[in-house]
């Protein structure tokens, strides 16, 4: 039996207030996670994970999904779909947290019957329009696996996929990338595994909610387009910019060219 089972979980639909933004929008985000985040997956050093992307039961027969399907088979990635939406607790479409145990139960079911069992679970969250460096994912198999353990990050790069400007981004408090290390049986078993997670409502409680440690600097890419939940450019975390080779050097170490 391994030791652990890292999971890389991309939540692509259903998250927020507005969980789906139309077909437009969904063809845009496919074309993103390709350039982007799955160009940055396909350069880990460290390829012994399972990237789980989560949709809504709608998104199932539609086409884009084979779209995203045909792109990662192109790699050497391993990946499992499932369509019973957002798996996280959702700090702004809050009415998914009503029947997130009952959804999560069917999700985890049937990720249990594709994996090999293992001691831990190590589950790395990335949103499907970010990025990690070449040795992200290997350093964060390096942490030792513990009850109730973590692994966050603070500063990183940003990234305008509409201009291809690079800058820092620094924070006060955890980003949205973030690793929860799970004993293999809560992991799996949906009522234990939102018990173990009780607290964590949004990314920057991680620090306070587990025993967590801090990964290293510049090792996450946030990427903005205009069509984020969240993050945009124009935000006082946005740091020194970036340009020649300087700029070119940083974008290597995630695997993307512009």
């Amino acid at each position: 039996m391994k030791d652990i089972l890292h999971i890389v979980y991309c939540p692509f639909t259903g998250l927020g207030i507005k969980e789906f933004g139309g077909q437009q929008w969904f063809d845009y985000r496919e074309k993103i996670f390709k350039q982007y985040t799955l160009a940055s997956l396909q350069n880990q050093i460290d390829k012994d994970f399972i990237l789980w992307l989560s949709f809504r039961p709608e998104e199932k027969d539609n086409p884009t999904i084979k779209k995203i399907a045909q792109a990662i088979q192109k790699t050497d990635i391993k990946s499992i779909f499932t369509f019973d939406g957002v798996m996280i607790y959702d700090d702004r479409g809050v009415w998914h947290n009503q029947d997130l145990e009952e959804r999560m139960l069917r999700s985890l079911e049937f990720i249990k019957s594709q994996v090999e069992p293992a001691n831990w679970v190590f589950k790395t969250d990335l949103g499907s329009d970010d990025m990690f460096s070449t040795e992200a994912l290997a350093e964060t198999k390096q942490e030792k696996p513990r009850e109730r353990g973590a692994a966050y990050y603070l500063n990183g790069y940003i990234l305008n996929m509409n201009t291809g400007q690079v800058a820092d981004w620094n924070r006060e408090t955890s980003c949205s990338k973030y690793t929860i290390m799970y004993p293999y049986d809560v992991f799996f078993d949906a009522k234990k595994h939102l018990e173990y997670v009780k607290g964590l409502n949004s990314h920057e409680f991680v620090p306070l909610v587990f025993d967590a440690t801090r990964l290293p600097d510049k090792r996450y890419m946030c990427g903005v387009h205009g069509a984020n939940i969240s993050t945009t450019w124009n935000n006082p975390e946005r740091g020194k910019e970036y340009s020649g080779e300087e700029k070119d050097k940083i974008l290597k170490q995630f695997g993307i060219s512009l």
